[in-house]
């Protein structure tokens, strides 16, 4: 089975105490593009390299994904007038 989307780090940039890495959802199979980008803000480790930010970003929007897709999987057993919320976030 292929993954029809990919994480991709788009930059990273140095501040005085954290370290933000923008993160793009690309989708492989549809368009060739990025669905949307996100910015991760992380507390620099000294003596931490690129690869470390980079690689923790990547964990920290997986995990954001994971939950979104727990809560939309929910709504299945959501009482009926809850549903409409689910739905609308949903774009059904």
């Amino acid at each position: 089975m292929t993954q029809d989307y990919e994480l991709v780090v788009k930059g990273v940039r140095n501040f005085e105490n954290k370290v933000a890495v923008t993160v793009a959802l690309r989708d492989k199979k549809h368009f060739d593009g990025e669905i949307f980008d996100l910015d991760i803000s992380l507390d620099r480790v000294e003596g931490a390299a690129l690869e470390f930010y980079e690689a923790a970003a990547r964990r920290s929007i997986r995990q954001v994904f994971l939950d979104v897709a727990a809560g939309l999987c929910e709504g299945d057993e959501q009482s009926p007038e809850k549903r409409p919320i689910i739905l609308e976030a949903q774009n059904v």
